[in-house]
């Protein structure tokens, strides 16, 4: 496929926007749950119209995650997933639900996760209702057709994880999302924001060093195929290929989705990453660099993230999200007690350098049915060796292969 050169750039918030009157009819609809106000539809395949639709809601509400993006459904086709979608209508207009990603696995049946869902558009009507008829829906799908259903619930959505377990879910473990992040408020001028960063980000070597970071284009995945690669080996995960970096530049970028930067020291480029806009929020999704003793010590990712967020600021964001901490940092930072950064590991140190806030996400919950299947997954989860094959299993669904399984994708 020939790449032409493109800027990859993420469009400017609109946290404000509501979905807009609807001038489509409402599709037929299978009641699900709730005797509120709501009609909820659950469909595997949406008209464009439909879809668009619910990208804008989407976008509209503030904090959201592109994890919701029909755009990043299609994306994930790339992983063996489809979506299902979760649509609830008040007085004829979209007013909430969620995207789910499933997958069948042969012998398994299908698993599906909720990342970041469900939501609800900030006009809607009656909100309590809504969310039970949507709750509602989600709980009967984890009842009824899915044998593994795993959800993390959006910012400030206690209320869903409570909903939830009382509806035969329980606590999760899964870590199908980061439990936590660090954010970074942009509603400060850009003086306060560099009396946060560290002392070592202030005495930084950027300018002397030769470090210069340009936003970067469709020409650049190669190069971050090659440096995610890089990374991988020290940090001990499975990068994604060329196809799949391909595919989100195609669905996110256009839509203003997504932007991208590069470093580069004396003209080299040694790290790049790249980023998504949704709700008001930019965030860290991939970095990739070299790691040569030059580029350690010039600390190019740096650059790189205060490039970054100085042009979110600019162009009117709210939040800067690091991206997510390590399951093992999430309980030390979040115990109340005084962090010691220094015992964090690397990555997560980093992250806090810039004077970013802690905050959790809350409480994931997962529905695992017939409970044979819940017992198996729990006493493989206490072993050493079970926990190794779950771990292995968990990389495996994020970018498409389990070994030792065999996958069939339903279209």
């Amino acid at each position: 496929m020939a790449l032409v050169k493109r800027t990859m750039t993420a469009r400017p918030p609109a946290v404000e926007r509501s979905a807009g009157p609807r001038t489509d009819p409402v599709p037929p609809a299978r009641a699900l749950g709730g005797d509120g106000p709501a009609l909820v539809q659950v469909s595997e395949a949406l008209p464009p119209a439909q879809l668009s639709e619910w990208d804008e809601l989407v976008r509209s509400v503030p904090l959201a995650d592109v994890a919701q993006l029909s755009g990043w459904a299609r994306l994930r086709r790339h992983a063996g997933y489809r979506a299902m979608y979760v649509l609830a209508y008040q007085s004829g207009r979209l007013a909430g639900g969620a995207q789910i990603l499933v997958r069948r696995v042969v012998g398994l049946g299908e698993l599906g996760y909720l990342a970041y869902g469900p939501l609800m558009s900030p006009s809607a009507e009656n909100p309590a209702a809504l969310q039970v008829a949507i709750v509602d829906a989600v709980a009967q799908l984890g009842r009824e057709r899915l044998r593994l259903l795993f959800v993390q619930p959006p910012t400030d959505a206690e209320a869903t994880s409570e909903g939830l377990l009382n509806r035969g879910f329980r606590h999760s473990e899964a870590g199908i999302a980061p439990r936590a992040s660090v954010r970074l408020d942009l509603n400060v001028d850009e003086a306060q924001l560099r009396r946060r960063l560290s002392r070592r980000l202030k005495m930084n070597r950027w300018d002397p060093g030769g470090v210069t970071v340009r936003q970067s284009t469709e020409e650049d995945l190669p190069l971050l195929a090659h440096l995610l690669a890089a990374t991988s080996q020290h940090q001990g995960f499975t990068p994604f290929g060329i196809d799949y970096l391909t595919t989100m530049y195609e669905e996110l970028a256009p839509t203003g989705d997504l932007v991208g930067f590069v470093g580069e020291v004396a003209g080299r480029p040694v790290a790049m990453m790249v980023l998504t806009g949704c709700g008001g929020v930019l965030k860290r999704r991939l970095v990739g660099f070299d790691r040569s003793e030059d580029v350690l010590r010039l600390n190019v990712p740096a650059a790189i993230d205060w490039t970054a967020l100085r042009w979110a600021k600019q162009r009117g964001y709210l939040w800067y999200d690091f991206g997510g901490l390590s399951q093992g940092s999430v309980p030390v930072v979040l115990s109340g007690s005084k962090v010691d950064v220094n015992a964090l590991p690397g990555a997560d140190r980093y992250k806090m350098c810039f004077g970013g806030q802690v905050f959790a996400y809350p409480t994931p919950v997962e529905m695992i049915r017939p409970a044979a299947l819940q017992k198996v997954y729990d006493l493989t989860r206490r072993t050493t060796v079970g926990r190794a094959v779950v771990s292995r299993a968990k990389r495996g669904l994020r970018v498409g292969a389990i070994p030792g399984a065999r996958v069939k994708v339903t279209r």
